[in-house]
């Protein structure tokens, strides 16, 4: 009572939480029928109820936090705790898109981020937890099959955020059979509606038809493929998927409509489908290659042209930049999957992105202004949209995902895969970039070289610094002129700084010293992020230890840069330009 009562006393409601927690871990550990019941009944069924009740006075939050925390007491209490989140959920679920009410499906939304992220690390560990996680998904598609519309508003896009990632954790812990099920409902579902069904798709995707339809989903075949594509996402590489074809022509018309999830599943697929010596002949089942054939050849391949166009039949389609954004898009996270796994069709992928990103358009490349004035918004558009995609692409195939292609939802990851692919494409980018004289080609061709080095391990970056540190400096210069590119700003400082305070970097970086400091004293003023102003003066007080020699020339300047900065309006940045600034003071 402690806890469902008094929890407006913190102090008292936080102490007998913890007693109930201390209470549960003994009984775990030294089981006593009894008394195991009657914790089960008075602390766990109870404090379950209270998050069913519409009723309760005691604040969301604070259920989730006590149930969370009972949880962890002991893998018997975690298995009916789970066991009965998972039926408020798909009670809420019901609920929520019948009403479409804002409170419940707050509630439900909260409920969803507890489940993921406090009761289903280590639930696979629980005994018996396979089947829990087999009856949750189930569940989920008997909602989804008998509703015929949802009511909640497009704003609650976390809500769906929420419940696919819920989804994906569920399918995870299941065994290969359990999942074929779970596949086999999902299929049978979201096949039965026009859009998906296999009457409705046609065997060959208009690609003009489809950039027309880009984002015409309704809002519950957006819930259909999102969910789809989650267990798609979840599979084991063991499990085999039925209807392989329709599912990828599902998730290929989806993708291509702008829903980044279904081009997730497609990575997952190519990522985990069997390579074709491991396929028995006769077998009916596709191997990795046929897969790639249906997705470029019958799909992507006779649209991947089109990324590169600018022809007037493409300019004339409302929706032509969306199309083609989405198609780069779509290909970078099969493009991961691919270079996860070590295959080489990422190659070819990779060379589509850097076409992009050094092709201008027809109009651009006009001496005459007028005439570009006279071309359509749309048709000025397109290759800054398409080479912002590309660009950003690389980051896609370099980052690590937390919703797809992890080890989580079991990937399949080469060992030093990023390494590879560094050395591989960064000299090709290097090349491309000495070639170009448009400073908007160059700007997003070093937003995709920033995109690498920056989601490359340091000391691959480390094993090529001579060759790097020049352009890593131009990158940083060029991108930072952006507000957008706040983020990437940071993560090139950053390595930067292991360049600056690693061994193996530091002779490089001895001597490119003058232009580094350049660098820096433009960044410790920069207005956008305070951890770049932060980072920047930690390089600059790093350097301040290299040879007298190389720094003493620049000492005048940097003391002057840094007198501007004691003045800065966060604490953090004030205290590192003191202390910078004491260092370089002392150089005499």
């Amino acid at each position: 009572s402690s806890v469902t009562e008094n929890f407006s006393m913190t102090s008292l409601w936080t102490a007998s939480l913890k007693t109930l927690v201390n209470i549960g871990i003994f009984l775990e550990k030294y089981p006593d029928p009894e008394k195991l019941q009657s914790y089960m009944s008075i602390v766990v069924d109870r404090i379950i109820l209270l998050i069913t009740q519409d009723d309760s006075a005691m604040p969301y939050a604070l259920m989730l936090e006590a149930i969370s925390d009972i949880s962890g007491s002991g893998h018997t209490f975690k298995l009916r705790i789970v066991q009965g989140v998972q039926e408020a959920i798909l009670v809420k679920f019901s609920n929520a898109f019948a009403d479409g009410d804002v409170k419940p499906t707050i509630e439900l939304e909260q409920l969803l981020h507890c489940y993921s992220n406090k009761l289903l690390p280590c639930f696979q560990d629980v005994k018996g937890s396979e089947a829990v996680s087999l009856c949750f998904a189930i569940g989920v598609w008997d909602i989804i099959e008998a509703v015929t519309g949802i009511s909640l508003s497009d704003e609650r896009k976390e809500l769906l955020n929420a419940a696919m990632m819920a989804l994906k954790l569920a399918v995870a812990i299941c065994t290969e059979e359990d999942q074929h099920k779970i596949v086999e409902k999902a299929f049978n579902v979201i096949s039965s509606n026009e859009p998906f069904s296999s009457d409705f798709m046609p065997s060959q995707l208009e690609r003009l038809q489809i950039a027309q339809d880009v984002g015409s989903f309704t809002h519950r075949n957006e819930w259909l493929v999102s969910l789809f594509a989650s267990v798609i996402v979840a599979l084991r590489p063991t499990t085999p998927i039925p209807h392989t074809r329709a599912v990828i022509q599902i998730m290929l018309t989806a993708f291509l409509r702008g829903h980044v999830a279904s081009a997730q599943g497609l990575g997952s697929i190519v990522n985990k489908m069997p390579l074709k010596e491991n396929v028995m002949q006769n077998s009916g089942c596709l191997h990795l290659d046929d897969t790639l054939d249906l997705i470029f050849k019958t799909s992507v391949g006779s649209c991947s042209d089109l990324v590169l166009s600018n022809s007037s039949e493409m300019s004339d389609c409302l929706n032509a930049a969306d199309f083609q954004v989405h198609l780069v898009e779509g290909l970078a996270w099969i493009g991961k999957g691919l270079l996860m796994r070590g295959h080489g069709k990422v190659k070819d992928i990779t060379m589509l992105f850097l076409k992009c990103l050094v092709t201008s358009s027809k109009e651009e490349a006009r001496p005459d202004k007028q005439s570009v004035l006279e071309t359509s918004d749309e048709a000025n558009e397109l290759p800054s949209l398409r080479r912002k995609a590309a660009a950003d692409a690389f980051y896609v195939l370099m980052s690590d995902a937390e919703d797809c292609l992890n080890r989580t939802f079991h990937a399949t990851v080469r060992p030093l895969y990023k390494q590879r692919f560094f050395s591989t494409v960064m000299p090709i980018l290097m090349s491309a970039a000495k070639k170009l004289d448009s400073p908007a080609l160059r700007s997003m061709l070093y937003r995709a070289i920033g995109h690498v080095i920056s989601n490359t391990p340091l000391l691959a970056v480390l094993t090529e610094a001579k060759k790097l540190l020049p352009v890593l400096l131009d990158v940083i210069s060029v991108v930072s002129e952006d507000i957008l590119n706040k983020d990437m700003v940071y993560s090139l400082l950053l390595v930067l700084s292991g360049l600056l305070t690693d061994k193996g970097g530091q002779e490089t970086t001895i001597e490119n010293a003058h232009v580094i400091v350049n660098c820096l004293t433009k960044l410790v003023s920069y207005p956008h992020k305070m951890v770049v102003r932060e980072t920047a003066i930690q390089c600059l007080a790093a350097m301040s230890g290299m040879p007298h020699t190389r720094i003493y020339p620049m000492r005048a300047q940097v003391l002057r840069v840094l007198s501007k900065v004691l003045d800065d309006p966060k604490r953090a940045v004030r205290q590192e330009a003191v202390k910078c600034r004491r260092a370089w003071a002392t150089i005499a």
